[in-house]
């Protein structure tokens, strides 16, 4: 007896031997009519061999839909539970064996990789040895179980669905991680953040079907149940960022350390802040520190204006934003209130009356007396600025000189003129 026998129509024999090959390549025995011996009689034969076939694969064909002899074998087929039916064209199937799961392979050129083929040597496999799960290799022994060849394409596919999810969903992590996280402050941040938690499950998702079915195909297995994995991760991925989502109002505590020019701490005065509702103002502590709480985190996402005042120094403005994790550090300049005195004369060591001394670009100026002495007094200026003074006389040659304030009260600042060309 036979392992499998195949019902046909003699019209698709050429086909039927294709897939009789095959059959044979995995070490099943195969009868089909072409085997029937000179002087034996046609239906006595094929009744026989059906009667002690193991599997009866049926191939569905427009010619062999029309054959009673196809339809009978396959129904008795039906009634022992050992049918296997093969779709090999676009056909309507009897109305008895439309429940019945076929192989579909409309779209077969006789290669002996297509998708369909490892479900249906599971299929051969599991009526004639229902222990075994894996078709048999080689041999006619069912005990000499082997994997089915590898389905190349249905490996390739998901093998590149699994690692476009893991290498998306490592993407987004990092996003989320280095960009996201504890700035989820208005609506439309909340928005983005679900969106990316729904594509993070997608990808998710991707990785865990494509990591399963590569498996499966590698295998030549099939793991239906597990296809529901990539959306219930998706839900749960969902249904946790809920819990995870930061909650609107997010109060801040900013600290502001205000030094001077040579990094000392300037510990005295106020610090105000100008946020869009609000002003905020809070005291110079003795370590150079202005601490502010319960700042909305909103308020930090865009730059503002903060006014800083103390004794003995400028009160100035500053535009910036406070998203540091650490203190600001900003520079208050000095009010230094600073003399320049000296005589203007020539090369002669002769006094100069009446010249004009200014520092350029400001409202300071001083008018030299008789003995050439002059005394200017400059208001809001730092140690370390640079000035410069220039002279004007009818008499005598423009001067400009570049100064760097270096002391409060600058002495002996002489300046030497030229009488004018007549």
């Amino acid at each position: 007896m036979a392992d499998i026998f195949i019902s046909y129509s003699s019209a698709d024999k050429t086909m039927v031997a294709d897939i009789a090959g095959l059959l044979e390549a995995k070490g099943w025995s195969v009868w089909w009519d072409r085997q029937i011996a000179i002087g034996q009689k046609y239906d006595t034969v094929i009744d026989n061999e059906l009667q002690k076939a193991g599997c009866v694969l049926v191939i569905w064909t427009q010619k062999s839909v029309a054959s009673e002899w196809v339809k009978n074998e396959a129904l008795e087929a039906a009634q022992k539970n050992i049918l296997v039916p093969v779709i090999l064209e676009d056909v309507k199937l009897p109305v008895a064996f439309k429940r019945i799961e076929s192989a579909m392979l409309t779209d077969w050129n006789g290669e002996d990789d297509h998708p369909e083929l490892p479900g249906l040597y599971n299929s051969i496999e599991a009526i004639l040895h229902p222990k075994n799960t894996i078709a048999p290799n080689g041999g006619n022994s069912g005990n000499d179980a082997a994997p089915i060849p590898v389905n190349r394409k249905a490996l390739t596919l998901y093998s590149i669905m699994a690692v476009s999810g893991f290498i998306l969903s490592l993407l987004i992590l990092y996003y989320y991680l280095y960009a996201l996280q504890g700035n989820i402050i208005t609506g439309a941040d909340q928005r983005r953040f679900y969106g990316l938690l729904v594509v993070f499950g997608i990808a998710v998702s991707a990785l865990i079907f494509g990591s399963i079915h590569a498996y499966a195909a590698l295998k030549g297995e099939r793991y239906i149940k597990f296809t529901v994995a990539g959306p219930v991760a998706v839900a749960l991925l969902v249904m946790l960022g809920g819990f995870l989502l930061a909650p609107k109002n997010i109060d801040k505590t900013i600290t502001i350390r205000v030094s001077d020019w040579k990094k000392n701490p300037v510990t005295q005065g106020e610090v105000k802040i100008y946020l869009k509702e609000y002003i905020r103002t809070q005291s110079i502590d003795n370590m150079g520190q202005a601490v502010f709480h319960g700042i909305p985190a909103q308020a930090t996402r865009s730059k503002i204006k903060i006014e800083i005042s103390s004794p003995g120094f400028t009160t100035k403005d500053f535009d910036t934003l406070l998203q540091n994790t650490g203190p600001l550090e900003l520079v208050l300049p000095l009010t230094t209130v600073v003399f320049i005195s000296g005589r203007i004369k020539t090369a002669a060591e002769t006094p100069i009356k009446g010249v004009e001394v200014s520092v350029e670009g400001t409202r300071y100026y001083a008018v030299s007396i008789t003995d050439g002495s002059y005394n200017l007094r400059l208001e809001e200026y730092t140690l370390g600025d640079e000035i410069n003074i220039t002279t004007s006389h009818p008499g005598f040659e423009d001067k400009t000189i570049s100064l760097r304030i270096s002391a409060p009260d600058i002495k002996n600042q002489d300046i030497f003129l030229n009488p004018a060309r007549p």
